[in-house]
């Protein structure tokens, strides 16, 4: 409430010429997808009109933030003269095709290209730039804590091979599922960093395994990642998308090897078990 209150003030600082427009000669938009049509037309304002420089950089499948119930909307109506100006990138660098094909296949639906006249922002499938690795795991086990126990002991052997703790993520979906994996962290005695935990503060660079939300996990990559709990059922049905736009994210932050725990059995995690059959023609 506090962050929105502040984009409205700023919004109406600007329509009343109380905070000058067109302050900044080139304006960078990352994560664009995200972005709110209100916001578009604030930073539209707050450009050059003799330059006219603004790079957004977005990807539909990527839109987590209220998606897919999010409005939809022209690029020229929010003031973003897009139409001959527009460059599509297909071509995906992060990701092993290993990787890339097993999260394609789970989020075929989200992906899939769309086309859309050029004023629109398109959903367009990723090509794999061709790089080969592991291919990703998918473990069913009996319980929540079970699948703690199967990570941590993944993680150290992971560790005695070579890999340092700072390249592996722990992206989880839920709350009590990060205390669990915070729990058992701890009592094995792994290093690790939560933003849950207060006491200390979160520091990227230290050598530890990070644990992280799946929302926080856009942006970010690790060499390896493990993502527990992928069965653990939507409220709703119709929040299944949403979830799967999450764990599409997700999925997609590994750049050499992934591996998915569950213990719950949902629609999401079935639709997880077809998607690893693309493996058996890699």
């Amino acid at each position: 409430m506090y962050f929105e209150a502040c984009v409205d003030r700023v919004i109406h600082s600007v329509d009343q010429k109380l905070i000058p427009s067109a302050q900044y000669d080139a304006v960078l938009i990352d994560e664009g997808h995200d972005f709110k049509p209100e916001w578009f037309k604030l930073i539209v304002q707050m450009v050059n009109p003799d330059t006219n420089s603004l790079l957004v950089l977005y990807d539909d499948a990527q839109s987590i933030y209220n998606a897919p119930k999010k409005l939809r909307f022209s690029f020229s109506s929010v003031g973003i003269q897009a139409k001959g100006r527009t460059t599509i990138l297909k071509l995906n660098y992060r990701n092993t095709v290993e990787i890339l094909s097993v999260a394609r296949a789970f989020a075929d639906d989200l992906v899939s290209s769309h086309e859309v006249e050029e004023d629109h922002a398109p959903t367009v499938q990723p090509m794999s730039a061709g790089r080969r690795g592991a291919k990703p795991l998918l473990v069913k086990l009996p319980t929540l804590k079970e699948e703690a126990e199967y990570l941590a002991s993944a993680l150290m052997d992971a560790n005695k091979t070579g890999t340092s703790w700072n390249d592996i993520g722990i992206i989880y979906r839920r709350y009590a599922v990060g205390q669990q994996l915070a729990e058992t962290l701890a009592r094995k005695g792994i290093p690790f960093q939560w933003q849950q935990d207060k006491k200390n503060s979160y520091t990227p660079l230290h050598d530890s395994v990070k644990l992280i939300t799946m929302h926080s996990s856009k942006g970010l990559e690790f060499p390896v990642v493990y993502i527990p709990a992928i069965g653990a059922p939507s409220k709703e049905v119709e929040e299944m998308q949403d979830e799967a736009r999450l764990l599409y994210v997700a999925m997609t932050r590994a750049t050499h090897q992934l591996v998915m725990t569950h213990s719950d059995e949902s629609l999401l995690s079935e639709k997880m078990q077809k998607a690893m059959n693309v493996l058996a023609a890699l």
